[in-house]
């Protein structure tokens, strides 16, 4: 890691008002400004994942930390030929990082070099984890893991998580957790929750405006007045890439969300809204109706958000989007996608409806 002081001058130092300084204030004065901007310069290995709704964060985490001036290479899980022409992957030339093609599980496959943070943001248990733990958690001066705020058990009672809540023994990031202790890593662990934005693997808001701009029903398990949390991505990258240089974030948890909730109705109420649709919400008992994995709605059915004050006070990160302020962007990429000329199978909405209907 190489660390360089940036002198910044600006108008209000060096205004008329300075003429009048001797050289002795104004070395001072600029000895503290000097002092005031650090700029580092670290080295950091992204392992991102090939698919689902983390697949985008490398990207965006990629373009902030170069952006904030380290040196950045993406390690992606999956083969090349398959995937680097599908979103997010075919913008990893707009990022300026090195990528490179490998298996997680593999360290033949891992880049050259040495690295001052390794970010896993591919693996969710011990067998795709405890591989890049081994080979780099003695190396680097941070290590990095994306899991996930579902590992937190359901509380209904006090919904909202906070850090340090009960997690599922169950769950397999829970294991990976356990092990980077166990290893005596330099860890932080990163707890996402639904996150939105360019480039995603993974629907989310899309799952509302397929319907709505479609003007069909919009199937709601009930009653709808479940509260989420709904984060850009490059809020997610950012709070990530507030980890270089800050040792406090070592040893510690931070949920990543907005600071904002919306609920289930809501999201489509104000999508369509923003349309100029109608949002004919049908609400349903997931539990009276049988659906395949990945058929129905895309949200969990219970409340699902979580604090991050945690994250503002020890991080200093602080959100710059909320998904109420980003609904024309998104609609406007979603009607560009080409999605609404294609066919799309309802037929999951459709017994969900029927089922309602009883």
């Amino acid at each position: 890691m190489n660390t360089a002081t940036v002198s910044k001058a600006n108008s209000a130092f060096f205004g008329p008002a300075s003429r009048s300084m001797n050289p002795s204030s104004m070395s001072r004065r600029s000895s503290r400004a000097r002092s005031m901007v650090q700029v580092r310069n670290d080295s950091a290995l992204i392992v991102n994942t090939k698919g689902g709704g983390h697949a985008f964060i490398g990207l965006h985490l990629a373009k902030k930390l170069i952006a904030d001036g380290h040196k950045v290479t993406i390690m992606n899980d999956g083969d090349a030929s398959k995937l680097s022409s599908k979103a997010p992957f075919s913008e990893y030339g707009s990022t300026g990082a090195e990528v490179v093609w490998g298996s997680p599980t593999d360290p033949s496959t891992y880049p050259q070099g040495d690295f001052d943070i390794v970010y896993d943001n591919n693996g969710k248990d011990m067998d795709a984890c405890k591989p890049l733990i081994d080979h780099y958690s003695g190396k680097v001066k941070h290590y990095v893991f994306v899991a996930s705020a579902g590992a937190y058990v359901a509380n209904g009672v006090e919904p909202m998580h906070v850090e340090g809540d009960a997690r599922k023994s169950s769950a397999g990031h829970v294991a990976v957790e356990n092990y980077l202790v166990e290893k005596g890593a330099p860890y932080t662990v990163f707890q996402p929750l639904y996150i939105y934005g360019p480039h995603t693997a993974k629907d989310c808001e899309q799952w509302f405006m397929e319907r709505i701009l479609r003007d069909r029903p919009v199937p709601i398990p009930t009653p709808g007045i479940q509260l989420t949390s709904l984060s850009h991505v490059e809020d997610v990258a950012g709070m990530l890439a507030k980890v270089p240089g800050n040792t406090a974030a070592i040893g510690q948890h931070f949920n990543v969300c907005s600071d904002r909730c919306v609920s289930l109705d809501g999201i489509a109420k104000n999508i369509a809204a923003a349309a100029g649709k109608e949002a004919k919400i049908v609400h349903y008992d997931p539990s009276r109706i049988k659906l395949a994995k990945g058929e129905g709605f895309p949200f969990r059915a219970v409340h699902f958000f979580a604090s991050t004050d945690k994250a503002k006070k020890v991080l200093g990160w602080k959100p710059e989007h909320t998904f109420l302020g980003d609904i024309d962007e998104r609609l406007a990429e979603f009607k560009a996608s080409g999605r609404l000329d294609k066919d799309f199978d309802f037929s999951a909405d459709d017994r969900i409806i029927a089922e309602a209907s009883v």
